[in-house]
């Protein structure tokens, strides 16, 4: 995975994506235990083409190309043997979570940006799959994690409702105040 992390800060050094961010379940693995993925989601904010509303991909992947990586899967284009989606900034939470990302070390040489964990746990509550709410529940653990920003950030992107049915899925028993639920 260092190959590909490697290439997505080459394309931010040369000026092909202005920002990006690792996001979903890869950018969850900075935080908590590993678990089965099968492509690395990178948050990026491409701009619309001049006179257009439509944002293109054309530069990341021609990039891409001029550096030998043509394969593409169902899942994006595959850089060191990792698919890769190129996901676009569409709204403000993503937004804000790609502003607000951090460099972590990957290891001893290289640093990447990924997204803090309050803003992984609610795309993954706006997206509520099964496989979502079982990393909300692993973030919820970490120490890094921030139950203030989190609330902040569920009720700024109107998302209570989804995070009450979400939390009640993560923890429906729970009495216990410092568990891993946070009430609205």
């Amino acid at each position: 995975m260092k190959e590909t992390f490697e290439v997505i800060e080459w394309m931010k050094r040369d000026g092909i994506i202005e920002e990006y961010a690792i996001a979903g379940a890869v950018g969850a693995l900075f935080y908590v235990e590993p678990v089965s993925t099968e492509d690395v989601d990178i948050l990026v904010n491409l701009n619309p083409t001049q006179n257009s509303f439509l944002v293109s991909f054309e530069p990341i992947f021609s990039y891409l190309h001029e550096k030998g990586y043509n394969n593409l899967t169902q899942e994006g284009v595959e850089i060191a043997g990792w698919p890769v989606q190129f996901l676009p900034v569409s709204d403000s939470l993503t937004s804000e979570a790609l502003a607000e990302a951090q460099y972590l070390p990957y290891d001893d040489e290289l640093s990447v940006r990924v997204v803090r964990p309050e803003y992984l746990a609610a795309e993954a509550t706006k997206l509520g799959r099964l496989k979502d709410i079982q990393r909300i529940g692993s973030l919820l653990e970490i120490d890094e994690f921030d139950n203030d920003r989190f609330r902040q950030i569920i009720q700024k992107h109107d998302l209570a409702e989804r995070w009450n049915r979400v939390q009640d899925m993560i923890d429906p028993e729970s009495e216990d105040p410092r568990g891993p639920t946070i009430r609205l």
